[in-house]
């Protein structure tokens, strides 16, 4: 309390406007919080709302099941439901960025706007009660501090949202190879393509749960109507892939004009292998411009301390005795 007054003192340089200010924060944070726990208790705890809620999400069973959602949940859906409701919302490149990283939820958008947004207003809080603890802490740097909390509550989710896309994508890249060779074993054994998919998703449910999962989704969708290719140019916008992009396009092109399914998948897997063969080559060339910055840095101040530090030690000698 005394750091705050004192804080308002130094702004305003004026005691009744910082006492006025001080009496003003208080107040409001104390309205703040009565009002947030006024919602809590009255829009959570309802039964009435949180039906409502569920059968909003479309869980029109028992609410008490395990995909029910809990509370916290239900409340960051609110808070985020204003961003993820109109329509620049829905066609920006969140939705794209979630469905990239796994979040195919309709609540994603909502969870992750409403993460952004409290997660910075708690890492504030955190900061301005952690700040009278700090001794001869100047205004300037108290502001930064604050500033840098905020900052980070606001960039922590996307930079999570985005390590989680890049993770994914590369586990669907490494487990694509094996899904081209059970697809062309299956096609040329005399399985169409819906069977096909059908089969290398039921063989690849084990080690490769995520390209398992998007390829069960093509075959749902393939049995509830949607054609082949336009189920497969949806699964190319789930994962993000250029590869799976690729396939794609060969696939329809197979469809469309009739020619062998099998031939198509032996040579893109054939494309593939010589992509990932020129992948590893490439990586492999850039070992040695990876290895100037260890060596320079870690390497070469050891090699000069072992080769110049004893010539160095006796030169010191020799002119201390002088």
């Amino acid at each position: 309390m005394d750091y705050l007054l004192g804080l308002f003192s130094r702004v305003t340089s004026n005691e009744v406007l910082a006492r006025l200010l001080f009496v003003s924060a208080i107040g409001l944070s104390a309205m703040l919080a009565a009002v947030t726990v006024v919602l809590l208790v009255l829009g959570l705890q309802d039964p009435v709302q949180r039906r409502l809620a569920l059968i909003k999400r479309g869980h029109s069973g028992n609410i008490a099941g395990q995909d029910a959602p809990g509370n916290l949940q239900l409340l960051l859906e609110r808070v985020g439901q204003r961003f993820g409701a109109t329509e620049a919302a829905k066609a920006s490149v969140t939705p794209t960025l979630l469905m990239h990283a796994g979040y195919r939820s309709p609540s994603a958008v909502q969870m992750y706007w409403a993460v952004r947004l409290l997660l910075p207003l708690i890492l504030v809080g955190l900061a301005l009660l952690l700040l009278p603890m700090i001794p001869r802490l100047s205004l300037t740097m108290g502001l930064l501090l604050v500033f840098m909390a905020a900052a980070v509550g606001w960039l922590v989710p996307a930079l999570y949202v985005q390590k989680r896309k890049k993770a994914r994508q590369l586990r669907l890249r490494t487990a694509f190879p094996d899904a081209l060779d059970l697809m062309v074993v299956c096609v040329e054994s005399g399985l169409a393509l819906p069977q096909t998919i059908e089969r290398v998703a039921e063989e690849m449910a084990v080690s490769q749960v995520e390209l398992a999962e998007e390829l069960a989704l093509v075959n749902a969708q393939i049995r509830a109507g949607i054609p082949s290719t336009e189920a497969l140019k949806q699964l190319a916008v789930r994962t993000g892939l250029e590869d799976v992009q690729g396939l794609v396009s060969l696939l329809a092109q197979s469809i469309r004009f009739g020619t062998s399914v099998a031939d198509t998948l032996r040579i893109y897997a054939d494309e593939f292998r010589d992509r990932r063969t020129q992948a590893a080559e490439e990586m492999g060339a850039k070992i040695g411009t990876k290895l100037i910055f260890p060596l320079i840095l870690c390497l070469w101040p050891s090699f000069f301390l072992v080769a110049i530090g004893p010539a160095l030690i006796g030169v010191l000698k020799v002119f201390g005795k002088l």
